[in-house]
């Protein structure tokens, strides 16, 4: 499954994002190509990272990389690229597969900037760049402070919903994934093994395995336990069932296995997730 833009449509938002917050604007495609970016024009340590083949090489991993972790979190995240720069990445979803990815990059933080300077310096030392010509190009990067990089996380995500309710995305081809997370979720209470879902849409095991990791960035079996605990915690905050028939209606029968999962991925058990959503009401 290849995904489409809107390039100019989707340009001119980031430019208009970029009048808003100043931070350089690039998206990806769902297989980590870029689309589009603004500025056009890389700032110039970035230019001098790329200007030799190793330089280059390790920036497309590390986009790369970026995009692998966005599609498996599902939520934007900041962190640190292998030059020692800032940057913030998040999905872009469309009909519960991944279409491509959004990101904040070239940041320097205002606190501590002086050792991250450092860092950075050192970094591409490795790569064999001159140290001064790296800290003058580093410098002009505009600072920001945490709570800024923080609350652009929150915007970049906004931009990635936008992209999707405005139709700036869609897919090429025709895309499988949307009728099988739709399947899934339909049928929640039910066997939903790869067997199952390989009958049903007449496809391989290998096929069901790439489209799984591609679109959802992770395995099917773990993709359906991942709507489970969803669509469970959905039935806690909206109904008073017990967690027992909470539990069949997702589709796990055994009490004990049911709460071994929720527990695991939520990060507590279902009674106390529960208590929490009653105390905060």
């Amino acid at each position: 499954m290849i995904s489409s833009f809107e390039k100019s449509s989707l340009t001119e938002l980031l430019k208009d994002f970029y009048t808003v917050v100043g931070i350089r604007i690039s998206v990806f495609d769902d297989e980590f190509r870029t689309v589009t970016e603004y500025p056009a024009e890389m700032p110039e340590i970035c230019r001098l990272i790329r200007s030799t083949p190793k330089g280059a090489a390790a920036c497309r991993a590390c986009d790369n990389e970026a995009c692998k972790r966005a599609k498996k979190l599902r939520e934007p995240h900041v962190y640190t690229c292998h030059a020692g720069l800032l940057e913030e990445i998040t999905p872009i979803r469309l009909g519960g597969g991944v279409i491509g990815y959004a990101i904040f990059a070239h940041m320097m933080p205002a606190e501590g900037y002086e050792e991250a300077v450092a860092e950075v310096v050192k970094r591409c030392a490795e790569y064999g760049y001159d140290k001064k010509e790296t800290e003058k190009a580093v410098r002009k990067i505009k600072k920001s402070s945490l709570e800024k990089i923080t609350a652009s996380a929150r915007l970049l995500d906004a931009i990635a919903s936008y992209v999707q309710i405005s139709n700036l995305a869609s897919w090429k081809n025709d895309d499988i994934s949307n009728r099988i997370n739709a399947f899934i979720e339909k049928n929640l209470s039910e066997k939903l093994d790869s067997d199952t879902i390989c009958r049903h849409f007449f496809i391989s095991r290998t096929k069901l395995y790439q489209i799984s990791m591609q679109s959802f960035g992770m395995g099917i079996a773990q993709y359906v336990t991942l709507k489970r605990i969803e669509r469970a915690k959905e039935l806690m905050n909206e109904s008073d069932a017990t967690v027992t028939s909470i539990a069949r209606e997702v589709g796990v029968d055994d009490y004990n296995y049911f709460c071994k999962l929720f527990k695991k991925a939520v990060g507590t058990p279902p009674g106390k997730y529960r208590a929490k959503l009653k105390k905060s009401e």
